[in-house]
């Protein structure tokens, strides 16, 4: 049976590079503008989705809610045990490191299409330990520096503000503090500065 593949990531050249990598390996490979409905759309189908932003997150849940019988490779940049539990709790068969060799996609994939998951060690005991948990571990403590970030941010500085006293550009703040909220598991600011303030670090 055909297995149809769909890759959605940020960077066009690593788009380029997956479709390439999985159309060797024998997949009908594609990248849909919408994913969600190319989801629902026919027959067996998997989806690599990388994990960049709040929105990936929410589009991770509505695939894993959409149908059954749906294979959801999640990427993940900076991958910690937490993030990993984290897609596979938010519906995730199977994850990837986003600087995964050829050969790691090929057998991601491959397994995948079989109905089988790879997983690291250290996620599989972490689910395990947790039976009927539908929350992710809890993640480490951030390097004190990002701890300083958010407590500038709670605060009231503003990113531009937390950028200029830590030497950034602005738009590189963002893009730190977006993972950073990532890695502590939370969506947004606010969010990361609920969890902060519970964790007793502001």
């Amino acid at each position: 049976m055909l297995v149809r593949v769909a890759v959605s990531d940020p960077l066009p050249l690593f788009r380029r590079g997956v479709v390439a990598v999985l159309s060797e390996a024998g997949f009908a490979t594609e990248t849909p503008d919408d994913l969600l409905a190319w989801a629902l759309d026919g027959e067996r189908r998997i989806v690599l989705l990388t994990l960049h932003s709040s929105s990936d997150w929410a589009l991770l849940s509505a695939l894993g809610a959409a149908r059954t019988g749906l294979v959801v490779v999640a990427t993940l940049e900076a991958p910690s045990t937490a993030l990993y539990v984290r897609a596979v709790l938010a519906g995730a068969a199977a994850t990837m490191r986003r600087d995964a060799t050829p050969e790691d996609i090929r057998e991601v994939f491959a397994a995948a299409a079989s109905g089988r998951s790879l997983l690291p060690t250290e996620v599989v005991r972490e689910l395990s330990g947790t039976p009927g948990a539908r929350t992710p571990a809890d993640p480490a403590p951030p390097p004190e520096r990002e701890i300083d970030w958010l407590r500038q941010l709670a605060g009231g500085d503003s990113v531009r503000a937390v950028a200029d006293r830590a030497g950034y550009s602005e738009r590189m703040m963002f893009r730190l503090l977006r993972d950073l909220y990532t890695r502590l598991g939370t969506a947004n600011r606010t969010e990361a500065l609920i969890h902060a303030q519970g964790k007793g670090w502001l």
